[in-house]
């Protein structure tokens, strides 16, 4: 039979999506009335999963800041369905989208209102609880101010979530040299790493705090043990754009906290190695962070989330005394033996041919062990162009990719190691030119991810959610364990729990709504269905079976080599699975 694409109102009704035919049940996240979007982050053994949605519906507006701060209704306001309703609060579906939206695209401007595009809640698939970072509640809104972006990265147990948080947006009003008031609205410190315990954030400081320092938390273990990396120290460029700050004469005619939020600003995002990343551009570091030293950080934290001690791991080499670019250690994920894992840059460059393009220099990259005070390069750097370890089991299996050239093209593979044994694999995904990208691995020895499953397009390519088991060696595409009537197609593990239980970013069709929550109807007076990104997770199910699916040939994209009957930050998701194989490499 044709797999059949099901109403996503009626599927969200339902809930679990599964058949007696198939080895995974698929359930969405209860978070489609909370936002458009929502994306798979972690599932710790309790079966608490984090989840970060996008765009979230019914944000709280300051009508005072929109009006006296903005220019908006100078520019918008003869748009609005009424504008004299919306002055004082009271918006039409259409105009409270039109003032979302305006705000959401306005994030630079010094003054006016600020709105996060995401936020980070945790759930059960029954209830679900917002994880604030460090926001906080208001008399103006009797709310959180939903002004902070939260990342959640880890939980144990459900008891300790661990993430990436940016400052609270505060107001503060300034008195010019004409004798006008500005009211600044400014992020109050850069991204913090945090641990959310007994419901009380805590912030993870860096070790070097200048202007705030910067942090980033995105692993716990069982020991309280929180991996990350932070700011160890900044040149002195840093110290001088303070000083400047603090001075009432150089500083110019800005307040001095405005003044130092442009020493601290910016966002902070470093690719996997399967895009191109060079250390001194501020497309992907805020110039605060490249001219600082950033190193894999260890924060020892006790019952009540306080930190009690923390350790760094210095860079994989000696820089010149002279040399002032960006170099880095980050951890990304650390077992219960205290073993951390991540990358570091080697101080080189090298020269890669990406899909379509020609050949850059990029900064090298290396993956990395973090043990015993050392931080130790994992792979023999000859055979790889770059690598990068993502994630660590209790067996020392280390899981990331490498990125090795095939044709003269280089993409991400995936590879795993054993630390004790020096074991080691890479097996190639769905085709021998697959790209791989490894999230996580369980104590069972299993990996999940995303792969090509496309080989039709040399740059886009559509991804399938995999699981790879080490002792077995089979690599399954997830949507293949699944029943042929499920319509969420599977494009990215993310997380998986030593129950099996698996964390993953599907597409779905969902109906287009009004930032209310509220179906857009269009002129036709229909609905409007569009691709939506949503949470799921996927629990086995006991004594299931492989569900044999019929599909048609004009929708079997290629065959894959060594089939025999049988498994995404966002961005890159709108992609389709066709084939229903299971592929032992």
């Amino acid at each position: 039979m044709k797999r059949t694409q099901l109403a996503a109102a009626v599927l969200l009704a339902t809930g679990s999506v599964s058949a007696f035919a198939a080895t995974y049940s698929v359930t969405p996240l209860p978070l489609q009335d909370t936002a458009r979007n929502n994306f798979a982050r972690s599932i710790d053994n309790a079966g608490k999963m984090l989840s970060v949605v996008q765009l979230e519906y019914n944000p709280p507006i300051d009508v005072e800041q929109l009006e006296e701060d903005t220019t908006f209704f100078d520019v918008s306001g003869d748009s609005l369905e009424n504008e004299e309703d919306a002055r004082q609060g009271v918006f039409s579906d259409i105009d409270y989208t039109t003032i979302v939206n305006y705000l959401l695209q306005n994030t630079t401007a010094t003054t006016g209102q600020k709105l996060a595009t995401f936020r980070t809640y945790v759930t059960d698939t029954q209830d679900i609880s917002l994880v604030p970072g460090l926001d906080e509640v208001t008399d103006k809104f009797d709310d959180y101010t939903r002004s902070v972006e939260v990342t959640g990265r880890d939980s144990l147990n459900g008891n300790f979530i661990v993430g990436d948080s940016t400052g609270l947006v505060v107001l503060d009003p300034y008195e010019n040299e004409d004798g006008d008031t500005i009211n600044y609205t400014y992020r109050e410190s850069a991204e913090q790493g945090f641990v959310q315990a007994s419901g009380e954030t805590k912030v993870l400081p860096a070790i070097d705090t200048t202007a705030g320092g910067f942090s980033s938390a995105r692993a716990i273990n069982a020991n309280l043990q929180v991996a990350g990396f932070s700011t160890v120290s900044f040149r002195d460029d840093v110290d001088d754009a303070i000083e400047t700050c603090t001075d009432d004469e150089l500083r110019g005619d800005q307040s001095e906290g405005r003044c130092l939020f442009t020493v601290y600003n910016g966002n902070f995002a470093v690719p996997r190695i399967s895009s191109y990343y060079i250390n001194t551009s501020s497309n992907y570091l805020p110039g605060f962070v490249l001219l600082s030293e950033v190193n894999a950080t260890i924060w020892q934290i006790d019952v009540n989330g306080d930190v009690v001690s923390t350790e760094t791991y210095p860079l994989l080499f000696e820089p010149d005394e002279d040399d002032e670019r960006h170099y880095f250690t980050y951890a990304y994920d650390i077992n219960n033996q205290g073993i951390a894992v991540g990358e570091g840059l080697t101080g080189d460059r090298v020269t890669i041919t990406r899909p379509n393009a020609s050949g850059l220099s990029e900064s090298e990259r290396v993956a990395t062990v973090f043990r015993d005070g050392e931080t130790i390069e994992l792979l023999p750097r000859e055979e790889n162009l770059l690598s990068q370890a993502i994630a660590i089991n209790d067996e020392n299996w280390v899981t990331g990719a490498v990125l090795r050239s095939q044709s003269d093209i280089a993409r991400s593979r995936l590879f795993v190691y054993n630390l004790d044994t020096q074991e080691q694999h890479y097996p190639s995904g769905f085709f021998s030119s697959a790209g791989v990208t490894a999230n996580a691995i369980n104590n069972n020895n299993i990996v999940v991810g995303k792969a090509d499953v496309d080989a039709t397009s040399d740059t886009l390519r559509e991804t399938a959610a995999f699981m790879y088991n080490i002792d077995t060696e089979e690599f399954i595409d997830l949507n293949d364990l699944v029943s042929c009537d499920n319509s969420y197609e599977l494009l990215e593990a993310v997380d998986i729990n030593d129950d099996n239980e698996i964390i993953a970013n599907a597409r779905i069709k969902a109906t287009s709504k009004y930032v209310t929550g509220a179906d857009i109807i269009n002129t036709d007076g229909e609905t409007v269905e569009v691709d939506t990104v949503v949470a799921v997770k996927l629990s086995p199910i006991a004594n299931g079976s492989i569900d044999e699916c019929e599909i048609p040939e004009d929708e079997q994209p290629f065959e894959r080599s060594g089939a025999s009957t049988g498994w995404l930050a966002f961005f890159g998701l709108f992609a389709a699975t066709f084939m229903r194989r299971r592929v032992k490499k």
